[in-house]
Order: C-alpha cells, then structure tokens, then sequence
C-alpha cells in the first residue's frame, strides 16, 4: 500500500473516530434541583440517575448517530402491545384517537397511569412510544398514548385542522375520558419532544384547572424555546404540580444554551428536577454492547424508575397531610 493512500486511510479513520466520539467515556447524568425532599424521594425509586449511562460502544458516544438510529430505524426487536383504540369526537368535529393499554402485572399495589404524547407527527404506533408502552406495562402502569390529529392514515380529519404542538385541547380530552373510565387512577403525563413541550405547556396553563388524578409530569428531548408564543418557557413559572425534564447534552435537534432556562427553574423551583445525560442525542439513548445494543434503552428504564418517584412524592405528600391533620 503506497504512502498517499495510508495517508488517506488514516484521515478518514481520524474523522469517523471524531464523528464517533469513541474517545468518550460513560457518565453520570447531571442533577439539578433545588428541592432537597424532592431529590431524595426521587432518587430513592431511580438510583439509576446515580449511576452512569453507558451508551454502546461503537457509535453510542455519538449524538448525531444515536438520533439518526433512533429515526431511521427506531428500538431494537420492538414488541407491539396489544391495547383498544378509543375514538372521541370533539365539539369542533374532529375525530380524536387514543390508545389504551392495559397493565400486565395486576399485582401492582397502586392505579397509576401514564398518558403519554408523542413527538410531532408520531402515534402509538412510533417504534420508541411501543417499547416504552411495553417496558411500562411489565411494571405495573397502564398507558394512554395520544395520537396526533393527521398523524394516523387510517383515521380520517373530520375538522379543518390538524395537530399542533401548542394546542393542548387533544391532551386534556384524552386525560378526561381516561379519568372517566378509571376514576380512581393517578395520572403522570410524560411528553416526548414536541410533545414534552405540550405537555409542560398544558400542566403552565393558568387558564386551565388541573384534575387532582394528575400527580406529576415528565418531559424528555424538549427544547424549551421555539420562539412562538407556544413554548413551554411561557409556562414554567405557573407550574405547581411535580415535574422532571430529561436531555440529552449532545442532543443535534436541541442546542446547549436552550438548557440553561430549565437548569434555572430546577434549581429555583419547588418539586423541579432536571436531569442532563451527556450522550443520548435525540430520543436515542441505547446503551449496552459494542454494536448491537440492548433491547431496553437507558430511557425506557429510566422513565418507568421516574412515574415511581413521582408516585412515592405523592404518598409521602399525603401522609404527611394527614399526619398534619391528625388524621
């Protein structure tokens, strides 16, 4: 092999390894919070957040390439739960649907549903909304996925619109007729992407009474700020039930300095935790293995750890309520 071409070979290799960022090493995600008594219950059901996340080895270091997995080809052996599609029509004519899963382990001592919504144009069908339904339906919770107006070919667009990501009316109908059927169900509203900012949005809303069932919220991959009179950042101050926010530092969708408003609000703000991953990228973080990585992400198994917190929150709220009251 001449010398000009192990030049070439060994330019390349120099570039694929910084594109890789294989020099990387795993860490610990960053906490910030400035509720001690939050972060302890928190952490007591997620020690995971103490732990670091080790992405997989090849390319897992990568933000770019862990979002472009994550949108080209989605979970790794990805199950399809099985759950009842609910149709709702609303005063305005438009067909709204949602997707119902049940828990697969009844023994779970506790009601708890997650309602879920998607990332913009996504459904229950996404690939990373079906293993999260998944893994949370093995441990006990019973899912709720909105799905988009427009997003889904099958259903037909009955009104003159579509979905927007700062529209919370679809979100609040489907919690409404999922409370009406489990009345008794405590409710954690976990948004992804655009979704998250939705979902952070609706839980701002001053203007809109929350449901006592609503016990906490979590929003993962937001960016916060999209300029627009929609974005949560709008909203952060109003929010008065526990909330958790989960990025990624190499997010390509999500610059860095769109993360110091939630940095602050987390550190000033009563029940607020932000969690900071350093590697993830997009709605990625796989972990495990050289190439190949685990079926269950550092995600999935971090979001199911998270609805416990917030559930143990809520309890240890009340029997410290009660305790108050003599009760």
């Amino acid at each position: 092999m001449s010398t000009a071409l192990l030049a070439v070979v060994a330019v390349i290799l120099c570039i694929l390894f910084r594109i890789l960022n294989v020099n990387s090493q795993p860490q610990k995600p960053t906490i910030w919070c400035g509720d001690n008594k939050f972060l302890d219950n928190v952490l007591k059901i997620s020690p995971l957040l103490n732990e670091p996340y080790i992405p997989t080895r090849l390319w897992g270091f990568s933000g770019h390439v862990q979002t472009i997995i994550h949108s080209v080809i989605g979970r790794v052996k990805c199950p399809w739960p099985m759950g009842e599609r609910i149709f709702l029509t609303l005063s305005d004519g438009t067909t709204l649907t949602y997707d119902m899963y049940q828990p697969l382990d009844t023994n779970f001592p506790d009601d708890i549903s997650i309602a879920i919504c998607p990332g913009i144009c996504n459904t229950s069908e996404s690939v990373y909304i079906r293993t999260f339904v998944h893994w949370a339906q093995y441990h006990g919770y019973r899912c709720a996925v909105l799905n988009h107006v427009g997003a889904l070919p099958k259903v037909p667009v009955t009104a003159p619109r579509i979905f927007s990501y700062g529209n919370t009316d679809d979100f609040h109908a489907m919690l409404l007729n999922l409370i009406n059927r489990h009345p008794n169900t405590k409710l954690v509203c976990v948004g992804f992407s655009l979704g998250g900012n939705l979902v952070t949005k609706y839980l701002g809303e001053s203007d809109r009474v929350k449901h006592p069932n609503i016990i906490g919220g979590i929003s993962i991959c937001q960016g916060y700020n999209a300029i627009d009179w929609s974005s949560s950042i709008n909203y952060l101050h109003n929010i008065e039930k526990p909330i958790i926010f989960v990025n990624a530092k190499d997010d390509p969708i999500v610059p860095e300095p769109l993360l110091e408003p939630i940095r602050k609000k987390a550190t000033e703000s009563p029940n607020t935790l932000y969690v900071e991953v350093a590697h993830g990228g997009h709605l990625g973080f796989y972990e495990g293995g050289l190439i190949y990585p685990n079926p269950v992400t550092w995600l999935d198994r971090t979001l199911v750890a998270l609805v416990g917190s917030l559930a143990l929150h809520y309890d240890d709220k009340i029997m410290k309520t009660r305790s108050g009251l003599g009760v």
